[in-house]
């Protein structure tokens, strides 16, 4: 089988940067993830091309070349995870923030599956036989001789029946050429190896190449098949068949176009303390020419992350920002911080005054390179945060590995390091 090379690039790099591909170039344009005016590539995944497979990493990501494979490895799994987490992809679908091949994912993936717990399909056929396989009474007493004995008839000839298994069969070879191309497209990435070889695969027979007389080999033994594993195999196959036939290109792109609602997802689910306050929040209500009060639930305040200290009533407003934040420049501006400052004041509301609410950003990166945010009057020179307004609380910069979050959040695990972080900084 041969091996598709993986190249390892990042989301929001260059698009003129020389280390992608021309055809990587195609593949994103066909999908409309370029824009005329686009400068950098707003993609996170995968993307299958000519020549093997590009793997866009979070921005701001450490994993050199040798690694790149074990970050590929929790990008895939981290895609399908957040893709089925979100009710099969319908809630995210609706709230835009949906995962591009995330149903494609997830029919490879259980094909792969399937594949490595039970192999190739076998068909399995019901023969007739006489005497050799079990018994069919009914059918031995209607057409078999009986003869009679002190203890009963006796039948010489029985009807019987066993079951013969053939590898060699059209939904085989079908079945091969399907787990050839998923392991070349995915399957190295999703088990988290730098090399495959499946020599099973390779010494079978290739399908006809038409994709249309495959589905017809396929729902005609559909019809035949009865064990639970049978029907889902071949009505994976099937969907694949369907996806492809109608696409142009034989493989299919995965991944989000705005990581940010990822980097979101994953922070808030891996963080420790979490503390569900949206439903709490303040809501705005307009009155109408009529003198009415309307409150409009569904367009009150809504934060990231709230956490709660697990032993001291104090708690912190974390927003999840996918900057790159390597400098003030780069950092969220004005919009940004007015929303943290209500959020933190509307926490304090709820808690009752004087409880302690600090504020926080958490950017990709394994370096910090800001540590606060403030806000002065125009024109002061500051030199220290005594400076600084002392109506605006201080908003607190985090740094996390986005490499380290994908492993964490596929994992089931917990960011212990960033929690104690988050609740070692000042309360005011």
């Amino acid at each position: 089988m041969p091996q598709n090379k993986i190249l390892y690039l990042t989301d929001r790099i260059s698009l003129t940067n020389a280390s992608i591909p021309n055809s990587v170039i195609d593949v994103l344009n066909s999908q409309g993830l370029i824009a005329p005016d686009m400068e950098k590539i707003h993609f996170c995944g995968i993307v299958p091309y000519n020549d093997g497979v590009a793997v866009f990493l979070p921005r701001n990501h450490q994993a050199s070349t040798a690694d790149g494979g074990s970050a590929g490895h929790y990008l895939i799994q981290a895609l399908l995870k957040y893709y089925q987490d979100k009710e099969s992809g319908i809630d995210a679908l609706e709230n835009g923030e949906e995962v591009i091949g995330g149903r494609a994912l997830s029919l490879a993936i259980s094909l792969i599956n399937d594949y490595q717990a039970n192999g190739l399909y076998v068909r399995r056929v019901k023969e007739r036989t006489v005497n050799s396989g079990k018994v069919n009474w009914s059918r031995t007493i209607s057409r078999s001789p009986a003869y009679p004995s002190a203890s009963g008839p006796i039948y010489m000839d029985q009807q019987t029946s066993r079951s013969r298994y053939i590898a060699n069969c059209e939904i085989a070879e079908i079945h091969a050429a399907v787990m050839k191309e998923l392991f070349s497209d995915y399957g190295m990435l999703w088990l988290g190896i730098s090399a495959y070889f499946d020599e099973r695969l390779e010494l079978v027979h290739k399908p006809s190449e038409s994709i249309e007389v495959n589905l017809t080999y396929l729902k005609r033994e559909l019809q035949l098949s009865y064990s639970d594993r049978d029907i889902f195999l071949i009505n994976g196959l099937i969907q694949y068949l369907e996806v492809k036939k109608g696409r142009l290109s034989s493989s299919t792109l995965i991944g989000v176009r705005k990581f940010h609602n990822l980097w979101e997802s994953m922070l808030d689910e891996c963080l420790i303390g979490k503390y569900p306050v949206n439903s709490k929040l303040p809501v705005p209500v307009y009155q109408t020419n009529r003198g009415q009060f309307i409150p409009i639930a569904q367009k009150g305040q809504r934060t990231d992350t709230v956490l709660k200290h697990s032993d001291e009533s104090r708690f912190a407003v974390v927003d999840a920002k996918y900057y790159e934040a390597s400098s003030p420049y780069t950092a969220p501006g004005w919009p940004d911080l007015v929303k943290q400052f209500y959020y933190q004041q509307a926490v304090c509301q709820l808690e009752g005054e004087g409880t302690p609410v600090s504020n926080h950003f958490v950017f990709p990166g394994s370096h910090a390179k800001l540590k606060s945010a403030h806000v002065a009057s125009r024109g002061v020179d500051v030199k220290s945060s005594s400076d600084c307004l002392p109506g605006y609380a201080a908003i607190y910069c985090h740094y996390q590995d986005p490499i380290e979050l994908l492993k964490t959040y596929v994992s089931g695990g917990k960011l212990t390091r960033l929690t104690n972080e988050i609740f070692d900084v000042p309360d005011k």
